[in-house]
């Protein structure tokens, strides 16, 4: 599987915060670009990473076992 890092980086805003709203904040884009955004990944990846509902966004199982690698990534992007 083959994702892109601002992709990651998105899934990561959001596991962080909790929340789509403050993810789209935190990275300066829109609310409805950073669902939209969202939504593609899930659907370019075939899984669910995150239940939504009105208090926000919990990682599912798939998006739990994806988020220590995403972790690490990030880690290796802010060294290079």
């Amino acid at each position: 599987m083959h994702m892109e890092w601002n992709d990651l980086e998105l899934f990561l805003a959001v596991a962080d915060t909790g929340s789509l709203t403050a993810a789209a904040r935190k990275l300066r884009v829109t609310q409805p670009t950073a669902s939209r955004r969202l939504v593609d990944l899930e659907a370019s990846i075939g899984e669910a990473l995150f239940v939504r509902d009105q208090n926000g966004a919990r990682l599912t199982a798939f998006g739990e076992r994806l988020v220590e690698p995403a972790r690490l990534m990030a880690e290796w992007a802010g060294e290079a």
